[in-house]
């Protein structure tokens, strides 16, 4: 099931650039951004879409300007977008989704451990970003069917009253999205968007937030 959830934002882009230029896998960006969870019959799936996700699928695409990019990041760049889907498959492998009301009854973000964010409700979204969650909804369900249609948008403000931003992917951090009775951690900043670090030993690539070579034990700058 996981598999099916990369084909979401896998449309846009097979591979991926940060703004050093540093390829990026797309499925190891995705699968740092969303979550599972699993017991017995029932599932639930937090996929939080970072603003930072955007300039990395599209750019250097032939068929998306520089501006068409600014625009989707200006729409998002205030927001956590999250994507959310809680279900119950049967012995017959029906699947069974909670309903949207439902689930934003019980639906909440947790900024640094601290600053609790309750979900945005239509009328306090702006049109143009409203808009375009809206036309994301049939795309899912054209790729992923039954459970494209159980899928459920969200957006939490993401900016104090300074106009700071409270969660940044590239910043250290955590972000908690609380559903379905279960907290879902993302911690900050994503791996797959730090610089890659090297061995001294034999120049291996080490990831990012790796402070020693797994294999000589050596500190990696």
């Amino acid at each position: 099931m996981k598999n099916l959830i990369f084909f979401i934002l896998l449309f846009i882009s097979f591979s991926v650039f940060s703004q050093e230029k540093k390829k990026i896998d797309i499925t190891e960006y995705i699968k740092e951004v969303q979550i599972w969870n699993k017991e017995g019959s029932k599932m639930a799936l937090t996929f939080w879409i970072p603003t930072s996700y955007w300039r990395l699928a599209l750019e250097g695409s032939p068929n998306v300007t520089e501006e068409s990019i600014q625009l989707i990041e200006q729409t998002f760049e205030a927001y956590l977008f999250v994507c959310v889907l809680e279900l119950t498959m049967d012995a017959g492998a029906e699947m069974t989704f909670k309903e949207e009301s439902q689930i934003r009854k019980g639906l909440y973000a947790r900024a640094h451990g601290n600053k609790v964010l309750l979900p945005l409700k239509d009328k306090d979204i702006p049109e143009t970003t409203l808009y375009f969650m809206e036309t994301m909804k049939p795309m899912f369900e054209q790729m992923l069917g039954q459970m494209g249609k159980g899928m459920h948008f969200y957006l939490f403000d993401n900016q104090d009253k300074n106009g700071n931003m409270l969660v940044d992917e590239y910043e250290k951090g955590s972000l908690i999205i609380k559903h379905s009775d279960h907290e879902f951690n993302f911690e900050l900043p994503l791996v797959i968007l730090l610089p890659d670090k090297f061995c001294p030993t034999d120049n291996a690539v080490m990831k990012g937030n790796w402070n020693f070579c797994p294999m000589h034990g050596v500190k990696l700058d």
